[in-house]
């Protein structure tokens, strides 16, 4: 029988855990890479309307953290097979999601379970409905108004964007309500069970509508040019 000394254990135990750590970064970029090529082929990219606030944290990094208007909903627009009471916090369910005329997607239904087959999801176009996507989140009762029983309050998983330290910089010198008027869309790439991956996020400058990161990249370059 081998006799491992304490030191040798220790680096077995650390190759083994860089290893894990290895192999978990390399399915999750395996994983982004495919939720990718599926969402473009299938047309399952959508687009939320957002707003931003709160961008840095000590401990995870700089990021915006976004709110989106589809985590307030109204009984009122969803449709009639959905569960439209959720008695227990913190549960997870599907959330059928249709394009509007402005490219921006809302929530018409609410699933605790997504329907079996692909074929089945996108059946709603058979009934004269636009084109629906389904998409994973927790909701809860929405206790702060009286008409809590026609209010849902829904939170999604993919709410705190990600950016390179010298352009989160920049954000954190822009007031809130004046980054939130450059109207930020969020776009998701969505894979066949509801899971969101991030494609990037938008906002206006001008007419037109860039990325977030060139927004940024263009306003330092013009501080640095006075």
């Amino acid at each position: 029988m081998i006799k491992l000394n304490a030191k040798k254990i220790g680096l077995i135990c650390l190759a083994s855990a860089l290893l894990v750590q290895l192999v978990t970064a390399v399915s999750l970029l395996s994983y982004s890479h495919r939720t990718k090529v599926y969402a473009e082929k299938n047309g399952r990219i959508i687009n939320l309307a957002c707003l931003a606030y709160d961008p840095y944290s000590p401990f995870k990094g700089r990021y915006i953290r976004l709110s989106f208007e589809e985590e307030t909903i109204s009984s009122k627009n969803l449709d009639k097979e959905s569960f439209q009471n959720p008695k227990k916090h913190g549960e997870h369910y599907y959330f059928r999601m249709e394009e509007g005329a402005d490219s921006l997607w809302t929530v018409r239904g609410i699933r605790k379970d997504l329907p079996k087959k692909e074929s089945e999801q996108a059946g709603e176009n058979a009934k004269g409905q636009a084109k629906s996507i389904y998409i994973k989140g927790k909701t809860y009762p929405y206790m702060l108004y009286a008409s809590a029983s026609e209010t849902i309050h829904a939170t999604f998983p993919f709410s705190e964007y990600y950016m390179q330290e010298n352009y989160a910089r920049y954000v954190d010198t822009i007031k809130w309500e004046d980054f939130n008027a450059l109207k930020p869309v969020l776009s998701l790439y969505v894979d066949k069970n509801g899971q969101c991956i991030q494609k990037g996020l938008t906002v206006l400058s001008g007419s037109q509508r860039v990325s977030i990161e060139e927004y940024c990249k263009e306003k330092i370059k013009g501080v640095k040019a006075q």
